[in-house]
């Protein structure tokens, strides 16, 4: 009998899958993260050796660990082709062509005992979703979505409705717009309710598909980087080196980005002159790698030693190498060797609203994506998503960051609006965009 266990990466929306037969003492992994020591902890406590680590395709979103399970565990990566079959031993696994969010894209049937009972779907297939198909351009975009409607309505159509479905790409990830949160569905319950899998028209399909958010700028390197093997990191890569205030300040002025990992009001009350509000309860990765050129020194700030080596970590799966420290002892420290923090003005929406029906002197820059200002915005508000500022947003995580990079650039009064727009909704004082 075979298990499957999710291992979520809440800041990329994703997850991969280890799939074990303890009985045979063998295991896989699919979709498999650059930091393994979770992989082959959770093996040895099954007391199974991982014999294959298999993608779904080409990521663009995070590193591959394959090669890091190769070398540290032996784990065969060679690639299944489609129609290919790999006999496990109690269950076989077969690879099943799925193109639409990429070209080569695959999906793995697992069966037991001839019949299939579980489906690794990668992005082919979401939770209420499918994921993007625009990720090589607007000129392939309109040819995956067709292949992306073939997959859901022919390519999957052989499959049983209670086959268990596994995506990677799960509700947060940039590789899809919409769906509903976890990792696991069946085929037929998305079949009933995917809005995708109900759109059997052409035109109103592709108007569905090509209808999403933008996607951070690393995206556009992170496949080259898979396709060529990112260098391996081993099992326990060190930790963040501890650096005092000085030695932050040296980086700094040497060009590095300071990242402070606290979110809202406690990078508010005092921070880094100059520093990235990038809160790490939020896809930390994923703006880091928006905003920040791969390869410039990085410096983490703000938090414990563990929220410090948790923000590695992430940064280690979209191949961000360049951590070179972290700032030992938080603002404390900084301030105690003499060195001024910045404070932002930190107010909520009511406040907001009060300041504008009363027509101080303001503006109102509203950071999010285009599909959200469109939904509802503060009258007289400037929009500005939040790569294109290089101050308020859904939730404040993205107004936070764009605080951040306007004090960058030299703005010095700054009031940050810390609270869901949704606040400002309920106000009944919202403007749409027809």
């Amino acid at each position: 009998m075979f298990t499957v266990e999710a291992f979520p990466a809440t800041e990329l929306g994703n997850a991969s899958f280890l799939v074990a037969d303890p009985d045979r003492g063998t295991g896989l992994v699919v979709d498999p993260y650059r930091d393994i020591d979770d992989y082959l902890t959770r093996a040895g406590e099954l007391g199974i050796k991982l014999t294959h680590a298999l993608d779904t395709h080409l990521h663009n979103d995070f590193i591959s660990g394959r090669h890091e399970l190769a070398g540290e565990a032996g784990t065969a990566i060679g690639e299944l082709g489609a129609g290919q079959e790999l006999d496990l031993g109690g269950f076989t696994l077969s690879a099943l062509h799925t193109p639409g969010h990429t070209p080569e894209h695959k999906s793995y049937v697992l069966a037991e005992g001839g019949r299939p009972r579980a489906l690794f779907s990668g992005g082919a297939v979401m939770v209420g979703a499918i994921a993007r198909t625009d990720l090589f351009g607007p000129h392939l975009a309109v040819h995956l979505a067709f292949e992306a409607l073939r997959t859901l309505q022919v390519r999957l159509r052989g499959l049983p409705d209670d086959i268990a479905v596994f995506p990677t790409h799960g509700s947060g990830s940039f590789c899809g717009t919409g769906g509903r949160s976890g990792f696991e569905t069946t085929l037929g319950q998305e079949r009933s309710s995917n809005p995708f899998f109900l759109t059997t028209e052409v035109m109103p399909f592709l108007a569905r598909v090509l209808n999403q958010q933008r996607f951070p700028a690393y995206y556009r390197e992170t496949g080259a980087i898979n396709q060529a093997g990112a260098p391996l990191l081993g099992r326990n890569p060190p930790p963040p080196a501890k650096l005092n205030a000085s030695e932050v300040d040296r980086l700094m002025g040497d060009g590095a980005a300071v990242v402070d990992v606290r979110r809202g009001r406690r990078y508010d009350s005092g921070h880094i002159p100059g520093s990235y509000s990038i809160g790490l309860d939020g896809p930390f990765s994923s703006w880091v790698g928006w905003l920040i050129p791969r390869g410039r020194p990085i410096v983490l700030a703000g938090g414990t030693d563990a929220q410090h080596r948790s923000a590695q970590q992430q940064l280690w799966r979209i191949g961000f190498d360049s951590v070179v420290g972290a700032l030992d002892g938080g603002m404390d420290a900084w301030q105690s060797s003499g060195r001024a923090l910045s404070t932002f003005e930190t107010v909520d929406v009511e406040d907001m609203a009060e300041w504008i029906l009363s027509a101080e002197p303001m503006t109102v820059v509203d950071t999010r994506d285009e599909h959200e200002w469109a939904s509802g915005h503060v009258p007289g508000a400037v929009h500005i998503y939040v790569p294109d500022v290089a101050v308020h947003c859904a939730s404040g995580y993205r107004a936070g960051i764009a605080a951040s990079l306007l004090e960058q650039a030299g703005l010095t009064q700054i009031r940050h609006v810390h609270g869901p727009y949704s606040d400002w909704d309920r106000l009944h004082l919202a403007e749409s965009v027809p």
